[in-house]
């Protein structure tokens, strides 16, 4: 008679199966990972965009304050508030806003000045991540990492003005370039070029850098 031969699956014909499944479990889950960061990092780098165009469009609203200041009552022109030298982002103009120690030119009538002191608060609120805040806690969650903020002046034309006072309609451009920074996760090479030091050594080592920069041309009197 003919033995019957037994079927299924040996013990070690389940444990060498699971040893591959679990590798390559692994596998799939080192490459979802590695997915996440790198869609965090286009996250933010969108962010980052956004901002630098808010700014860039709140600058051409009140493009008289680019860079100067008319003749009268001491002001602060859009590349006074955010110096490559100390750029915004820490929250501190922000917190004058919420405190009234900036006009809220939102519900309220305000001078080109106000308006200016008003963008940039706002703008140093969006940096600082307080457009997005938890119920309850108030922990900030909107924004990026460690964002800043910078808004320089490249060229302007003033130099073709004529003499004041300036004719009416008599105009010039400068060249601004707003640049907002962040930490991120992964390093890489080191942001280079000219006019790149905007958050320059404030993450550390150079390489978790990154930068987005958007330069924008506006035309202006001649005082």
């Amino acid at each position: 008679m003919r033995r019957q031969l037994s079927r299924g699956f040996t013990l070690i014909e389940v444990l060498v199966t699971l040893v591959i499944l679990t590798f390559g479990l692994l596998g799939i889950a080192g490459l979802m990972a590695k997915g996440q960061r790198i869609a965090f990092e286009a996250y933010q780098r969108q962010q980052a965009v956004a901002l630098a165009s808010d700014m860039g469009e709140r600058i051409r609203g009140n493009r008289f304050l680019a860079v100067t200041c008319p003749p009268g009552p001491a002001c602060t022109p859009y590349t006074v508030g955010a110096p490559v030298s100390a750029p915004l982002g820490t929250g501190v103009f922000y917190n004058d806003y919420r405190t009234g120690a900036i006009k809220d030119c939102g519900v309220l009538a305000c001078t080109i000045q106000e308006l200016a002191i008003f963008d940039i608060a706002l703008w140093d609120g969006l940096l600082n991540g307080y457009s997005e805040q938890q119920a309850g806690s108030g922990t900030r969650v909107g924004g990026i990492v460690n964002a800043r903020g910078c808004i320089e002046e490249l060229s302007n034309s003033s130099a073709t003005c004529p003499p004041a006072p300036a004719p009416l309609g008599s105009v010039y451009s400068s060249t601004l370039r707003i640049s907002v920074t962040w930490q991120g996760n992964d390093d890489t090479a080191a942001p280079g070029g000219p006019n790149s030091s905007c958050g320059l050594n404030q993450y550390g080592a150079e390489t978790k850098r990154r930068i987005v920069t958007y330069d924008l041309l506006v035309s202006q009197p001649c005082l």
